[in-house]
């Protein structure tokens, strides 16, 4: 079974990871695992400018390597690989489409991500993904 995992880099991704990976008795066979990271878009468009897409791509990219980093890792450890997607945008939109996009029948993430601020500002990611998603997502605290 395919599963989709939204990885922020946060120890609340991590084990949700981790947590695919306890119980992956489950799913009837090794789970396919896509991992998942959105990166917010750099937000002032002079910013985004001045940078050059070339910088500003491979910022993006460094940010994404480093959140997936620990996700990867446990996942090698159990002998298993994932897919990656990394994608700049809105996470919430973001993950939901990419389940769709792949046919993942289930989504996973933590409750809680990287920035308190940030979830009161644009409100929970895992709230947009429920929303969102036509795939049932498994909260994993």
């Amino acid at each position: 079974m395919k599963v989709l995992i939204a990885i922020d880099g946060s120890d609340s991704s991590l084990r949700a990871t981790r947590y695919v990976l306890d119980h992956a008795d489950i799913f009837s066979a090794k789970p396919e695992i896509t991992l998942i990271n959105v990166h917010l878009p750099v937000p002032s468009p002079r910013a985004r400018a001045w940078l050059g897409q070339e910088t500003l791509d491979q910022y993006y990219a460094e940010e994404s390597d480093e959140a997936l980093k620990a996700a990867r890792s446990a996942i090698a450890d159990k002998g298993l690989k994932a897919i990656e997607i990394t994608r700049v945008g809105n996470p919430g939109q973001e993950i939901a489409e990419a389940a769709t996009r792949i046919g993942c029948p289930m989504i996973v993430m933590g409750t809680h991500g990287r920035s308190g601020f940030g979830t009161l500002v644009m409100g929970s990611v895992a709230t947009q993904v429920v929303a969102r998603a036509s795939a049932p997502v498994l909260l994993v605290k």
